[in-house]
């Protein structure tokens, strides 16, 4: 069961939302009406924030915790795998035009999360020339990242597929320690890597035990560490 509740009311998540790069270009004015028409909600692992073909109604914002967006083919196998991480808004795919999603969203660990009415959101970026940009330098990067990721996959060796997808996974999910070690604290499988990187799931793990005894990585609790080299 999940839980609601005004988010106007919370001083502390009022104040994330207002320090937030995505949210710093609206006026107050601005700002105000989307924090009075905002709902703050708690997710448990394991449940579906929305699903494709669902209409697309609602914004959202990740306070806290690890969500995958998933892609079906007509096998109902894994077709597509995307991140978002704590401080991110989602879904940038479709804004200003789709009517449905495209893709199923779910919690990867216990989540809070903030969302928007999609009409409200999208009218208050449309009148703000600021946000406007900043919203079509976020798609860029995005689009950016998809192109990297299509080129990674098109490596003729399947281990450097798969050392390409981590590398990906790294410089977009990774945390830095104080050490200089980089890990990614979110699980991720096997499977998962497999679908990133077009490999099967066998190659993968052969690919990762050759990468740990080579000291590029460990992989434990399906958490991955990046050592400094």
């Amino acid at each position: 069961m999940s839980m609601n509740r005004s988010c106007v009311l919370d001083k502390i998540c009022f104040q994330q939302l207002r320090n937030s790069t995505v949210f710093e270009n609206f006026t107050e004015e601005e700002f105000n009406e989307l924090s009075a028409n905002s709902i703050e909600r708690v997710y448990k692992k394991g449940q579906i924030l929305f699903t494709d073909g669902e209409p697309r109604n609602k914004i959202f914002y990740l306070l806290d915790g690890f969500v995958r967006l998933e892609m079906y083919d007509e096998t109902a196998t894994f077709d597509y795998l995307d991140y978002v991480k704590k401080d991110t808004l989602f879904p940038y795919g479709g804004m200003f035009n789709d009517e449905t999603y495209h893709y199923l969203a779910q919690a990867v660990t216990d989540i809070k999360i903030i969302y928007f009415p999609k009409k409200i959101f999208e009218s208050n970026v449309l009148q703000n020339t600021g946000q406007l940009t900043f919203m079509y330098k976020k798609l860029s990067k995005i689009l950016s990242e998809h192109e990297s990721r299509i080129q990674s996959c098109i490596a003729s060796s399947a281990t450097d597929r798969v050392l390409n997808s981590l590398v990906y996974l790294k410089d977009t999910l990774g945390v830095k320690k104080e050490n200089g070690d980089i890990f990614i604290p979110y699980p991720l499988t096997l499977t998962e890597i497999a679908v990133n990187s077009g490999a099967t799931r066998e190659t993968v793990g052969q690919a990762i035990k050759e990468f740990n005894s080579e000291g590029v990585l460990s992989y434990y609790h399906k958490i991955f560490t990046f050592f400094k080299r």
